[in-house]
């Protein structure tokens, strides 16, 4: 099983689980420093018993606790005879033990399954194998296989834990130690499995370190049926699956072919040389292709890229595969879809609790805070008008009765003078990236332990969490006033007639019965967030038996709404974490990975400025779990950036090295592109093969998203269509200054999209609101005003845009008032003012519409008629009117027939302006 290095003591020196030297004498250095022993060379695939004594020289592979032991004399030149009989008589008994204890477990097995229950279950896959010649291996598990599971599990309401001791026993471990880390967290899974865990081994040609009896104490050989002069990782497979012939357990059998390819110096860290031990891998390799024959996979490699430390292996897509489709078939074997009938209401609330589990089991800090807003949300204080609400970020206990009358009141920025507080809404601040969503996650859990009458909302986790009728119809459906499709699609009469109901059917919750208690967090990111009508469907006043609890970062019209509510609400805002609270939260991310940092490691992670932000902290913890050097942990943490811009820098830049789909780079730079985002059905396509229509398959798409699933969001996009954007925005720094760098290589992904939502896309709302900006973007004016004035699509597009993007392309010269009556008159010929389509595809007549926007112009004064500057005039006109949709001059006609603009395109700042298009 793969552990952390540590170092050797003379008495119990700490051994490797990977490393595989026959456990006979030892001798150490006495030279006062970290023992070291004599041992001999692995040279090619021969055994050691066959190397004359000459050629045996020192050598000292690099495994989990690397160590190298000496050989006995039987191992030497002329004890041949008596080391095979040795090797032959100690294989076979060990194997007369396993099999011993094979029968007895068979004796013992007959009990009935637990039941597995319904809601949320923790699942543990537990990873065995040597380290050093499986580093690769590893990679591709924790980097491939475990994202994938993890998405998947998800839907089943599963937590995927993957058991992989890279480095999770601690420096200085004596053998014991070692052993009992190892051999307990397989004990753990037994447990929650009816000692059935899912179980994945890797296996060979190397066998991994043998305890020596010593090594072995009483304690551990009782617990654990120890069996003498087996490797840790064989002990792990005979414990994990052997005994109890487990359905579970998968072998993955590395085909040794590779090994031709390997410099000589890298050899020894692949191929072991002792004879006992390369007799007991090819026994163990035999008894599972025999006793468990269906699952037993073999799998070829290549020798990829070599360093002096480490050699990486390639082509492991294979291995992939296999690892993923048994993990998904035993555990839903064990886990089926059809665990636990939901309702309606539970369904709906699925996205929701998958997101709180995920983000709010891994903050501890913040308890004061915490503990405030759970006091806020069950306490009766309704009952007690005279007390005040919450003191802001008060770090006083808050173990005791609410705050007497004389404490400090509440106050707002600068404000002196005390406000009355809402008793019934309590408001969550915080600048983007600082924990909110974390925060109300643990909150919402907390809470969710004291009442089960408690509505739970977090925009963003799912498309349909931003609309805002979504939010109303689960509390209804909470409420249970009448039985509703929560999941249904509503018309515009029916959202707009829900939105007005929500303070009635809050009104009917018995003031006698158990509080409700509602959770929304990242308001400022809902549907409604860029209207005026922004929270109007949030009841001004809040019956006194109901409690509401809403995040949102410094959003200024979220902020101005809330605050605007009479009385105003209680506010919190989070600070950065203390140091306890820093170190609370890496103990328990890693320990949850079965993973320590050591006192030094955790003081330099903590002690970072960037790790008073949880999101930082958070993305942090998941960079170093990934990191499978423990030897260079330290190092790694001293190199992460304190900045979020730098961390995040960091974590892309891996990804995309890592990447072997070629589209995580494409998709980042896509995304920044974009306005605001784009949905998933759109990356698909654009990813794949944009002119046949032909989109990414769905297995890379998958792989894609989740390689990025941590960088991104759900945010609400036109008409409330969901789509994906950067969680943080200094992601979307990172895209520009790393991945997209120069104007041309922006230009590029300008010209992708450009052509997506002028040929590709069928979502006509979708163009009209998308294509505009990538044409003004890549500097296709002329494309960009016909669009606007002659393609039918536009006509989707709202007044305010159509100014926006038209007057973005005219000429910006003033005309001073003076020389206004030395223009020519831009007017519209009897022809073309009565036809319609020149400036909008409507069928508005010419006459009637602004010459630059289109909107109809009822009212046509004369700071309202069109000039052009003097750069612009048109020529040779000589006093004669000039036709600005036919560009041709002619007779004098009445200023009836003048060009006009609208209100909005000839005031204010666009007052007396040149109204060429300069396409």
């Amino acid at each position: 099983m793969g552990c952390c290095q540590s170092k050797v003591t003379l008495s119990h020196p700490a051994r490797d689980p990977g490393t595989c030297d026959l456990q006979q004498e030892v001798t150490p250095k006495q030279d006062g420093g970290d023992d070291t022993f004599d041992s001999v060379e692995a040279v090619g695939l021969e055994p050691l018993s066959a190397l004359p004594i000459e050629d045996s020289k020192s050598w000292s592979p690099s495994d989990h606790h690397g160590f190298t032991k000496r050989c006995s004399a039987k191992c030497r030149k002329g004890a041949l005879d008596e080391e095979i009989l040795d090797v032959e008589r100690t294989v076979r008994t060990c194997w007369q033990e396993i099999e011993e204890q094979c029968r007895t477990c068979s004796g013992e097995q007959g009990e009935v399954p637990s039941q597995v229950q319904a809601g949320w279950q923790v699942v543990r896959v537990f990873v065995s194998s040597t380290f050093a010649d499986f580093h690769s291996e590893r990679e591709a598990l924790v980097k491939k296989v475990f994202p994938e599971l993890h998405e998947w599990c998800k839907g089943r309401q599963l937590h995927l834990v993957e058991c992989d001791l890279r480095w999770g026993v601690p420096k200085d471990s004596t053998s014991q130690t070692t052993i009992s880390i190892c051999l307990e967290e397989l004990e753990r899974c037994l447990k929650e499995t009816d000692g059935q865990p899912f179980f994945l081994a890797m296996l060979g040609e190397r066998y991994g370190w043998i305890p020596s009896i010593q090594d072995v104490s009483e304690e551990i050989r009782e617990k654990y049926s120890w069996v003498d002069h087996l490797s840790i990782t064989h002990m792990e497979i005979v414990r994990g699956a052997v005994r109890s012939n487990n359905p579970s357990a998968a072998f993955f059998l590395r085909d040794p072919d590779f090994l031709k390819d390997l410099p000589q110096d890298q050899l020894a860290n692949f191929v072991d040389t002792v004879e006992l031990n390369t007799q007991q891998q090819k026994e163990l390799k035999s008894y599972l292709r025999t006793k468990f024959r269906s699952q037993v996979y073999s799998y070829k490699c290549k020798v990829g890229s070599v360093t002096e430390s480490e050699v990486h292996l390639s082509g492991l897509g294979k291995f992939c595969k296999q690892a993923v489709k048994f993990l998904k078939t035993a555990i839903g074997r064990r886990y089926p879809e059809s665990r636990g009938n939901m309702s309606v209401r539970d369904q709906a609330a699925l996205p929701h609790t998958t997101f709180m589990e995920q983000k709010g089991r891994f903050l501890t800090g913040r308890d004061a805070e915490m503990q405030r807003v759970v006091k806020f949300a069950l306490s009766h204080w309704a009952s007690e008008p005279h007390k005040d609400v919450c003191k802001v970020n008060d770090q006083s206990d808050v173990s005791g009765e609410v705050p007497d009358v004389d404490e400090p009141p509440v106050l707002f920025g600068a404000s002196l003078e005390p406000v009355s507080r809402d008793r019934s809404l309590m408001v969550v601040l915080g600048e983007s990236g600082t924990g909110k969503s974390l925060f109300m996650a643990r909150c919402a859990m907390e809470i969710r332990k004291k009442t089960k009458n408690f509505l739970y909302h977090f925009v963003g986790c799912c498309p349909e969490s931003l609309d805002v009728n979504n939010i109303l119809l689960r509390l209804r459906g909470h409420m249970e006033i009448e039985q509703c499709d929560i999941a249904g699609e509503f018309g515009d009469f029916k959202r707009l007639k829900l939105q007005r109901k929500p303070s009635n059917y809050l009104n009917k919750c018995p003031l006698n019965e158990s509080r409700l208690v509602i959770l929304i967090d990242a308001i400022n990111h809902i549907s409604d967030s860029k209207t005026p009508a922004h929270l109007e469907w949030l009841p001004p006043e809040l019956p006194g038996n109901v409690r509401c609890i809403v995040s949102t970062s410094i959003d200024p019209a979220t902020l101005r709404k809330l605050r605007e509510r009479q009385p105003p609400p209680c506010e919190m805002k989070l600070l950065d974490l203390d140091q306890q609270a820093r170190r609370n939260i890496a103990t328990t991310y890693f320990k949850e990975y079965n993973k320590i940092l050591d006192d030094e490691q955790l003081d330099l992670l903590t002690s970072s400025t960037g790790a008073g932000n949880p999101v930082w902290l958070a993305m942090a913890c998941e960079e170093l779990r990934v990191f499978g050097d423990f030897s260079r942990l330290t190092e790694k943490i001293k190199s992460l950036p304190d900045s979020m811009e730098g961390l995040m820098h960091t974590c892309i830049t891996r990804v995309v090295r890592e990447d072997d789909t070629g589209c995580v780079e494409k998709m980042l730079c896509l995304i920044e592109c974009s306005q605001l985002g784009l949905q998933e059905p759109e990356l698909q396509l654009l990813l794949g093969d944009p002119e046949t229509a032909t989109p990414l398959p769905a297995l890379t798409w998958g792989q894609v998203l989740r390689s990025l699933r941590r960088f991104l969001r759900n945010t609400a996009g036109y008409q409330n269509l969901p789509v994906l954007g950067f969680f943080h925005h200094s992601i979307s720094k990172v895209v520009q200054k790393s991945l997209i760098r120069t104007p041309a290589v922006r230009q590029s992904y300008h010209n992708v999209l450009t052509a997506y939502y002028q040929g590709q896309c069928a979502v006509q709302q979708l163009v009209a609101r998308k294509l505009p900006y990538q044409l003004q973007k890549t500097g296709m004016n002329s494309k960009l005003v016909a669009f606007v004035q002659k393609d039918p699509r536009s006509l989707y597009m709202t007044t305010v845009d159509r100014q926006k993007y038209i007057n973005g392309v005219r000429c910006s010269n003033k005309i001073p008032i003076e020389e206004l009556g030395l223009r020519a008159a831009i007017v519209l010929c009897k022809m073309c003012a009565t036809k319609n389509k020149a400036f909008i595809p409507s069928k508005e007549l010419n006459k009637d519409v602004c010459v630059i926007c289109g909107q109809r112009t009822t009212a046509k004064s004369l700071n309202q008629q069109v000039h052009f500057c003097a750069l612009h005039d048109p020529p040779d006109t000589e006093g004669k009117d000039w036709c600005i949709s036919c560009e041709q001059s002619g007779r004098k006609v009445t200023t009836s027939s003048r060009a006009h603009l609208c209100v909005q395109c000839s005031s204010n700042s666009l007052e007396n302006t040149c109204a060429k298009l300069l396409v």
